[in-house]
Formats: structure tokens, C-alpha cells, sequence
């Protein structure tokens, strides 16, 4: 036994749902919009510290207000998390089966809470879809693309929570029907969910703005990294990553390849059409390349119309494979503000044994050296590899 009043945690639960829905509109409002869920968070806080007041009147307000809508109200505040991580992560949304759901419990709560005042049936309803709640918001979790510490920490509290949620339901159903107010029930899960339920609404926001922040960071590392032009990677930022490319192809001795890019006649293509047809010209090709490329290879503006391409762990043939489909988007015209134009490619690869950066660009740079001088619109490999 815990000796814990329940009113207490109540009113601290609604105190801090209200703080961090505060907070979380705040965020909304200031951080960028590719960061996602951070309004439906905040009203996800805003409908539990509401749930929570309306659960303090208990027996003071009609049964409707003090625990029929309370409990909707809960459930709805985490669906709306649920929603908030998958919008976070990218992931489809579900809102029709969170509506079905929420609209299910409604539909069973009612006969619990006005046909027959039985707060055991209302504790196994609500304890097991706030179980399938909290468990789809750790599976959503899980489901990310890139999880870190803030994933991991956040995922775990949705799935303890899930686990005490279902530990309530378990023992809910075992008890005696005689259960019939919420004062009484002092078992031991009941003790524990009241004593941490405030705190895993803290836990679970700290959670999601650390998420938030480490989104933000890489998003802010990635402008400053990328040419405001066109989105690839800046000549120092590339050079930067291909160093450490380079480094651990050596130590895992894997081969690489890079790509140097020259647009062909780009003088030309500006003295004919203009300035502004020229940047649009380096604008469609620079998104043709980054479409033609995977998920692991990097583009780099090295200079004007010159770009470099990094395509780790590529054999020699997989490079010209890239190359090509590269040097085919340029040439499919796709817009009608956009002149036509072709590209040249020089190929160097990389090997366990090879130098530095500076000398296989310098062979990638021979090799578009030999194609601009072999006709142009054509990809030549660099004739030896420079070694140790």
C-alpha cells in the first residue's frame, strides 16, 4: 500500500498536462513546420489536464461530467499523441481508426456509467483501450527510420505505461463486481498508476521535446551544411564528409567512388538564354542528380556548375550505372523554362590503399578532363588510381 490520495496526483496531473501544453504551442509556433506533431501534442496535454480537473469533481458534478466525459477525454488526449508521433515521424496517418476506437469506448462506457454506476466495467474498458493506445504509440516509435536515445526513452515510456495499463485491466477483471467506487479500489496497481501517472505525463513530454530538439538540430546542421541554391552538400561540408567517407572505406577496406560533374557549355547556355536561365538549369539538374542517386551516396556543389558525387562502398561498374542515369536525367527536358543540356562525367575510385581527398578528386577531375576533350555528354574513368 502506497497511502497514496488520489486527488492529489489528480490535480499535480492536470497542473503539468496544462504546463507542457503550454509549452508545446509555444514550440509549434516557433520551431519549423517540417517538425511535425507539436500542436497535436499540446492539445493532447490540454484534453488530459482537462480530463484530470473534471476527474477531481468526482461526486460533486453529475456523473456525466466528473467521470463519463473525464474518460473520453483521456482516451482522446492519447490518441492525439498517437497521432502526434506518427505525424512526427513521418509515418501515414490513422485518425479513422482512432475515431472508431474513441467512438467504441463512448459506446461501451455508457451502459457502465448511467444504466449501472459500475466503476469495475468502466476500469477494464478504459484500461484496455488505453492499453492498445499506449502500445500503438511505442510501435510508432519503433517504427522511425533513425531512433536515438530521445526514440528509445520516449518508446519505453509508452510501453511501460501500456504494461501497467494492462496490469490494471488484469486485476480489474480478477476482483470482486462488488468494486463499485474508485475511493476503494486500493490495490496495489491502482496505488502505483496514481502515483505515476502524473509523472509519466512529464516523462512522455520530455520525451517528445527532446525528439523535437534533435529534429531541429538537424535540420539547422543541414542548412548550414547545404548550398542555399540548390540543396546539396557546400564544397566544405562535402569535402568535410568525404574525408570521413574516405576513413572508414580505408579502415573497413571497402571501395568507393566519387563523381565529377561539369555541365556542358554552361557559359553558353547563359550568354544565350541569361543569367536566370543558367540558375535554373543548375536548379533542375542539381534535383535530377539527387533523385538519380541512393540513399547512402552524397552531391556536393564543388564550384559554379561543377559538382562532385560520393558513391560509398561502389564498385567500378556501379558507378558507371549512377553516372549514367545522372547523365540521362540531364538530357530528358522536363520543363519548358529550362534549355536544353547534357553533362560530362569523370569517375575516380577509391580503394583501401588510396590517398586522401584531394587526390582522387584530382584523378575524378583528369577523367572529366578526358571526357570534355573526347566530345563531351559522355563519363571517363580516371586511368590509374593514385596509391600510397
Amino acid at each position: 500500500m502506497l497511502g497514496v490520495e488520489p486527488r492529489s496526483f489528480i490535480v499535480i496531473s492536470a497542473a503539468f498536462g496544462m504546463l507542457w501544453a503550454f509549452i508545446f504551442f509555444v514550440l509549434h509556433s516557433s520551431f519549423p513546420r517540417e517538425i511535425r506533431g507539436l500542436a497535436r501534442w499540446g492539445w493532447a496535454c490540454t484534453m488530459m489536464a482537462a480530463g484530470a480537473v473534471l476527474f477531481a469533481t468526482y461526486g460533486a458534478l453529475p456523473v456525466f461530467l466528473s467521470s463519463f466525459v473525464p474518460n473520453l477525454l483521456v482516451a482522446a488526449g492519447v490518441a492525439a499523441m498517437q497521432g502526434s508521433v506518427r505525424a512526427f515521424g513521418g509515418l501515414p496517418r490513422r485518425d479513422g481508426p482512432l475515431a472508431l476506437l474513441l467512438g467504441f469506448t463512448a459506446l461501451a462506457m455508457f451502459p457502465a456509467t448511467f444504466l449501472d454506476d459500475d466503476y469495475r466495467s468502466r476500469l477494464i474498458i478504459m484500461s484496455s483501450v488505453l492499453t492498445l493506445l499506449f502500445g500503438a504509440c511505442a510501435v510508432a516509435i519503433y517504427r522511425f527510420q533513425q531512433k536515438g536515445f530521445a526514440e528509445r526513452f520516449t518508446g519505453g515510456v509508452f510501453a511501460a505505461t501500456a504494461c501497467i495499463m494492462l496490469a490494471r485491466c488484469l486485476i480489474a477483471i480478477s476482483q470482486s463486481p462488488s468494486l463499485t467506487r474508485p475511493q476503494i479500489d486500493a490495490t496495489p496497481v491502482h496505488q502505483v498508476y496514481m502515483a505515476t501517472f502524473s509523472f509519466s505525463i512529464v516523462a512522455l513530454s520530455v520525451g517528445f521535446l527532446l525528439m523535437a530538439n534533435r529534429q531541429l538540430h538537424r535540420k539547422l546542421e543541414s542548412l548550414a551544411m547545404r548550398d542555399k541554391q540548390t540543396g546539396v552538400y557546400r564544397r566544405d561540408a562535402f569535402l568535410a564528409l568525404l574525408d570521413r567517407e574516405i576513413a572508414e572505406s580505408r579502415s573497413g577496406k571497402r571501395s568507393m567512388s566519387v563523381l565529377m560533374i561539369d555541365l556542358d557549355d554552361f557559359r553558353a547556355i547563359n550568354e544565350q538564354h541569361g543569367q536566370q536561365a543558367g540558375d535554373r538549369v543548375i536548379d533542375d539538374f542539381s534535383a535530377k542528380a539527387r533523385q538519380s542517386l541512393r540513399r547512402n551516396d552524397a552531391i556536393g556543389r564543388y564550384g559554379g556548375d561543377e559538382f562532385l558525387v560520393m558513391l560509398p562502398d561502389t564498385s567500378a561498374e556501379g558507378a558507371q550505372a549512377v553516372g549514367q542515369r545522372i547523365m540521362d536525367a540531364a538530357a530528358e527536358v522536363r520543363r519548358d523554362d529550362v534549355p536544353a543540356y547534357t553533362v560530362s562525367i569523370g569517375i575516380a575510385r577509391l580503394e583501401a590503399e588510396r590517398e586522401d581527398a584531394g587526390a582522387i578528386i584530382e584523378a575524378a577531375d583528369k577523367a572529366l578532363h578526358a571526357a570534355r576533350k573526347a566530345g563531351r555528354s559522355r563519363i571517363e574513368f580516371a586511368a590509374e588510381p593514385v596509391r600510397r
